[in-house]
């Protein structure tokens, strides 16, 4: 009998510890055409119940799931970056330098009529000078997004457009385009702006503030909404309802709006100015631990046929394997509200950039890299049927928070939600810290009497920080863990109306502050190899780029090093060895994502060009990579450097002699 028992609760154990997304979503692989670069633009599903894909590249293909037939519908094309259908016959796709309607006339099902509905706005030929959407409303509008350019990248003789870039003629800044640009500009008409274009092609500029607004779409309440990624203005990435006339923070944009003063450089001008003008984002993504890099919204409009979240909003992320989904709260007039991981791996690949649910609802989604992060390919995505237990709500009370879930709780207390706070500062300087980061005490809980629905009152609620929930331990009446951990809400306005935030401010300095902080550029120590297996932390090591970080448990020392972008980042050691010979180097290391490599070199010798880190599942599961290198006598060099993409967290580097 004990031995029955000890067998029946060893298996429950193993279900409850081996519960994950697929058990509750599947992922399925798409094979595309041969031959071609699989880096999606834009989804869509035409009225007939086909699939219309555009790729980077230029090609726009239809899919037929019956049947598992693609049909090139048109090529051509520059960099397309969203596609919506008119009907069975006609794509509207936004082009880098326009937006075009396909038709296919003659039904033979490829496009033989190309129609510019406008390009009634300016360009540079900068390379960041990207055209995201369309998305369109109830009357048939379509909404686009024009990214800003980049300061130190070139632009091209021919601009499109008034030029208007204050501090340095035209004619100067195509010979030395980085002298006096600012990080981010917009020297050229309604760069960094929504647009609104009616069907028949009159443009109207619909709302500044942007920076790399690459992902627009509509809520079931006609709700305009754009994500944007972090840099300069902005501290981290966003998701913005997007208001008419409403400034939505970058400054550059502001150049081509009727008020703004002719020859005031709008990126000289000191934060607080803009802060009294500003929108703030309804949700913010944390940097490093929900999206480095936001893509589409979109809204499940499945009915209930993609599980229990019908209606929420979902939104991609480049850097990792993850889709999030976004609890909104009404809170005095104006909405805010959460992201939480939604699906995170389970078969799906990086780069998650265009989304379009098919009638049955499943949720088709395409990857690209862009040639920077990310990864490429096509996906369909389907609910098993099961009902995870997760958060299906967060709303904002006088005294803290409400959760709600999918099914009731067991026996909680204090311990099982683990707060904290922190802000980003709205500053010139490209993204922010977290500031003033601090634990935030739970004070009383109650549970409702059907157990799916939890008041947490916290000690501390204060308007313009992101309030962090880690859920510890959360399970179900039925034993069912809790699918996602975390939480983060962006609480902008308390529910008295209350949102003054001035911690928010850095200064009325208008002097831009570099790119890159200090903190992230470390020299390297020399340490001293000792016996025949040593271990060296990594947040002891050299770094150019990689940042120090202790926000995911499981490392060993005082933390553990995240890569981020940059092509030019590396983490090295210098090692004091008496004896020379051929040694083990094994890197501990950490990887939500799919496949990001490293280049690895030893004294300056490429060991390998891309160190093969794969994905250990999670970002607090560590596993050990190892690769063979021989090291001389006295200081050896050590290092793994970006290869241009996002990397791994670094734990540690242990060295074996080998005999």
């Amino acid at each position: 009998m004990k031995r029955t028992i000890f067998i029946l609760n060893l298996l429950a154990n193993l279900a409850l510890r081996g519960a994950g997304i697929n058990d509750y979503y599947k992922v399925e692989n798409i094979p595309a055409p041969k031959g071609l670069d699989v880096q999606i633009g834009g989804l869509t599903f035409l009225p007939d119940g086909r699939l219309a894909a555009c790729f980077h590249r230029g090609e726009v293909y239809t899919y037929n799931s019956k049947t598992k037939q693609w049909k090139l519908f048109a090529d051509g094309l520059h960099e397309p970056l969203g596609i919506v259908a008119e009907d069975d016959k006609t794509l509207v796709v936004m082009q880098r330098p326009e937006l075009t309607r396909l038709r296919d006339t003659d039904g033979d099902g490829k496009a033989d009529h190309y129609q510019t509905i406008s390009d009634d706005f300016g360009m540079t030929g900068n390379y960041h000078e990207f055209a995201f959407g369309p998305t369109r409303d109830k009357e048939g509008n379509y909404y686009v997004g024009l990214n800003l350019a980049s300061s130190g990248a070139s632009i091209r003789p021919e601009i499109r457009g008034e030029f208007r870039h204050y501090g340095i003629s035209r004619e100067q800044f195509y010979k030395n385009h980085k002298a006096g640009s600012g990080r981010m500009y917009s020297a050229a008409p309604y760069r960094g702006w929504i647009m609104k274009i009616t069907p028949e092609g009159k443009t109207t500029p619909f709302a500044p503030g942007f920076r790399s607004p690459n992902g627009l779409g509509f809520d079931p309440a006609g709700r305009l909404w754009a994500t944007d990624n972090q840099g300069d203005w902005l501290g981290t990435s966003k998701l913005f309802h997007v208001k008419q006339d409403a400034f939505h923070g970058h400054p550059a944009s502001l150049a081509w709006t009727d008020s703004w003063k002719k020859g005031r450089n709008p990126l000289k001008v000191p934060p607080a100015e803009f802060d009294a003008k500003r929108t703030r984002a309804a949700v913010l993504f944390p940097q490093g631990s929900m999206a480095n890099s936001p893509t589409q919204m979109i809204t499940d409009i499945s009915g209930g046929k993609f599980g229990p979240f019908a209606g929420q909003l979902l939104v991609g992320e480049m850097n990792r394997a993850r889709i999030m989904r976004i609890l909104l709260d009404e809170v005095a007039g104006e909405t805010q509200g959460a992201c939480l991981p939604f699906i995170d791996n389970g078969g799906l690949h990086r780069g998650m950039h265009r989304f379009a649910f098919a009638p049955n609802g499943s949720l088709w989604a395409g990857q690209t890299h862009l040639s920077w992060v990310g990864g490429n390919g096509l996906q369909r995505i389907r609910w098993t049927g099961k009902i995870p237990m997760g958060i299906t709500a967060m709303k904002l009370t006088q005294a803290g928070f409400k959760l709600s879930f999918t099914k009731p709780l067991a026996k909680v207390t204090a311990e099982n939600f683990v707060f904290q706070r922190y802000y980003y500062k709205y500053h010139q300087s490209y993204g922010s810290p977290q500031l003033g980061k601090k634990p935030i005490k739970v004070t009383n809980l109650k549970l409702t009497s059907d157990g799916k629905s939890v008041s947490i009152n916290l000690e501390k609620l204060n308007p313009g920080y992101v309030y962090q929930l880690n859920l510890k331990n959360i399970i179900a009446t039925d034993k069912t863990p809790v699918l996602n951990t975390l939480i983060c809400y962006t609480l902008n306005r308390l529910t008295n109306g209350d949102g003054k935030a001035p911690h928010l401010i850095v200064s009325n300095s208008s002097k831009p502050r570099p790119a890159k902080s200090a903190a992230n550029v470390v020299q390297a120590k020399p340490d001293t190899l000792k016996g025949i297996n040593q271990i060296f932390e990594a947040e002891d090591a050299g770094r150019k780029g990689p940042s120090l970080a202790k926000n995911n448990g499981g490392y060993t020392g005082k933390g553990f090093v995240d890569f981020q972008a940059g092509s030019d980042e590396h983490l090295n050691w210098i090692i004091q060895t008496k004896n020379a010979g051929e040694c083990s180097l094994s890197f501990r290391y950490a990887l939500a994502g799919s496949r990001r490599p490293l280049q690895l070199k030893v004294n300056g010798k490429v060991i390998s060009k891309a160190l093969p880190f794969i994905s250990t599942g999670s970002w607090t599961s560590w596993n050990t990579l190892t690769a063979i290198a021989t090291i001389k006598v006295g200081a050896n060099d050590i290092r793994l450097e970006s290869t241009g993409a996002s990397g791994p967290n670094i734990d540690n580097l242990t060295i074996t002699r080998n005999p």
